[in-house]
């Protein structure tokens, strides 16, 4: 989410330095570029080679994002330096410069991953799909001092009832359940924003998990619960559900106890405030349908069946 004051226009241009490092990095020339819409951070481009190939690249400008846009480039590069030998459908680094010093910015560049977006009501063989390829990513084995940082919850430090809740006591529970420490469920490698537009598909088959800037070392369980508050939003309680359930029945390992499990679930679900409908800029193409009052209701419910 972009930091509090700062306008980010929806088409950029991608700075000049950063298509000559690109050329230089990949000995080929850039003959298209088009700006990537649909993200709070507006710093990935598509681009086309001579030879028709594509790459992704995402240069962040350190007077917009500063600290926050090096992290983002040092996380992705991170996690796809530890994916690279696995099967996963995430792409493969390129070339990176986390510090800027020939982009004038940091940056990545990817491999381009085929597929498109799918925020439509996804059936049971496509849950089933995305499940499977998220219960692999949390089995991937991090060798010893290479993990990427702890995660750390989103939203404000002090999360107070929203103004637009429906059911002002089911919040004031969550804000008490998230006041205790956090339990000692088991760490693995997340993904860290794992939601539907940060996935691509072919038909019913994952074919693409995109956008690895929040990758970060905790409970497989947030990961899950995202996507689940997610599924919510967007759709309903029930598809949530159903993706939790695929998820354990993949093998995927969630804490067993119901209060750590109810914990996680909703810290996910308070990084949401003060409003879940800033996610409405980045949906807004494939989902126009969707307002502000379907979003927080969404998010809303599935906290009632979080702490039912």
């Amino acid at each position: 989410m972009p930091p509090t004051g700062v306008s980010v226009p929806v088409r950029r241009k991608l700075p000049m330095p950063v298509r000559a490092w690109v050329e230089a990095l990949v000995e080929r020339a850039v003959v298209e570029v088009t700006a990537v819409d649909g993200g709070f951070t507006e710093s990935k481009w598509v681009l086309r080679l001579g030879d028709g190939s594509r790459l992704v690249v995402r240069w962040s400008d350190p007077q917009v994002w500063g600290e926050m846009g090096r992290e983002h480039v040092r996380r992705e590069a991170l996690a796809c330096r530890l994916l690279a030998g696995s099967a996963l459908p995430v792409p493969r680094l390129v070339g990176s410069d986390v510090d800027g010093t020939v982009a004038g910015g940091p940056a990545n560049v990817l491999t381009w991953r085929p597929g498109r977006v799918r925020l439509d009501r996804l059936g049971a063989d496509a849950i089933t799909a995305l499940a499977r390829e998220c219960v692999a990513v949390h089995r991937q084995a991090v060798p010893p001092g290479q993990q990427p940082a702890v995660v750390s919850f989103r939203g404000a430090t002090e999360a107070q009832v929203p103004k637009w809740a429906r059911w002002p006591d089911l919040w004031r529970r969550a804000l008490k359940i998230r006041a205790d420490a956090p339990p000692l469920t088991e760490y693995g490698l997340l993904h860290g924003d794992l939601h539907l537009s940060n996935t691509l598909w072919d038909a019913d088959t994952v074919s693409g998990l995109i956008d690895w800037a929040e990758t970060a070392w905790g409970p497989p369980d947030l990961d899950v619960a995202h996507m689940c508050s997610d599924f919510a939003m967007m759709h309903t309680t029930a598809d949530a559900e159903a993706f939790r359930a695929a998820y354990v029945q993949q093998g995927g390992r969630l804490d067993p106890d119901p209060d750590a499990a109810r914990y996680w679930a909703v810290s996910d679900i308070l990084g949401f405030l003060p409003d879940p409908a800033h996610i409405l800029t980045a949906v807004a193409t494939n989902r126009p349908d969707l307002s502000a009052d379907d979003v927080r209701h969404g998010l809303e419910d599935r906290l009632a069946a979080t702490l039912s």
